[in-house]
């Protein structure tokens, strides 16, 4: 087996696998343990009584899997060029590195380096490393659907969101227009104002900070009734998405459904029913 074939066949495994390639999909599955093993101990590890009990398993794990991920780094780099998008020696590489993946890769490998060279403490970095269980999308139907209802829908969400955030800006400057002299030390800024503004829109009502003043409890009861209708926005926009979808794929099963002629006594589908 030549070295070219050596390096396509490490790209494929590498990557998401395909229907058949039970080697890649051993994989995906193991990478898969290993970022959760990771990011297990990072957060039991935020535990000071786990840590001091556990720490020198801790530690063997996060060497385990750093040495995992460099490893896995290293291949995936090497291997990129056998992609026609990324067939140039160093261009290529480049380019692969620079692709959102390959960097969140190269964002929890680098805390490691930082911690053993210069001592600094990055490592909390490693759970950006969650996101490489995005890939797990293509196995799953109804993640795939999630996906395809957010970008179908993603316009209208931009154009509601936008309205939210307008909203949110004005709410604050007023908020502090109106309360910043009565309560100085909760409505300092506009970004106190802004803070007060979320947990308002968001109807989550904390308590830290709320108006005092007439005018202050005026333009918050608009605020609230204002929130309640944004908020309910977003999911009825996601609701309809995955309606439409749901009755789409309804209908093209349906019309790929086969029945047999009693005339000529072939195959047909449900859709081409009509010529016979």
């Amino acid at each position: 087996m030549s070295l070219s074939s050596v390096k396509k066949r490490v790209f494929e495994i590498l990557n998401v696998a395909e229907d058949g390639d039970y080697v890649s999909l051993a994989f995906d599955i193991f990478i898969f343990s290993v970022i959760v093993l990771n990011i297990a101990v990072l957060i039991l590890g935020s535990i000071r009584s786990v840590l001091e009990k556990y720490w020198l398993i801790f530690l063997l794990i996060s060497l385990f899997t750093m040495i995992i991920f460099i490893i896995e780094y290293v291949l995936r780099i090497w291997s990129c060029t056998s992609d026609p998008r990324y067939s140039e020696p160093l261009k290529g590489r480049i380019r692969w590195a620079l692709t959102p993946f390959a960097l969140i890769d190269l964002l929890v490998i680098l805390p490691y380096f930082a911690f053993l060279l210069f001592g600094v403490d990055l490592t909390a970095l490693v759970i950006l490393r969650i996101f490489r269980l995005l890939k797990v999308i293509k196995y799953s139907d109804s993640l795939s659907l999630v996906v395809k209802v957010i970008k179908n829908e993603r316009k209208t969400l931009f154009t509601t969101y936008a309205a939210l955030i307008m909203v949110l800006l004005v709410a604050g400057t007023l908020m502090y227009q109106v309360e910043g002299s009565a309560q100085p030390e909760k409505f300092a800024s506009i970004p106190d104002g802004m803070w007060w503004g979320v947990i308002t829109l968001a109807t989550i009502g904390y308590g830290d900070v709320v108006p005092i003043t007439v005018a202050g409890k005026l333009l918050g009861s608009i605020i609230a009734l204002i929130g309640i209708g944004l908020f309910a926005l977003p999911a009825g926009i996601l609701a309809s998405g995955f309606s439409r979808e749901i009755e789409s794929a309804h209908r093209a099963r349906e019309d790929e459904e086969v029945y047999l002629c009693p005339h000529c006594k072939q195959e047909v589908t449900k859709k081409d029913l009509w010529k016979k």
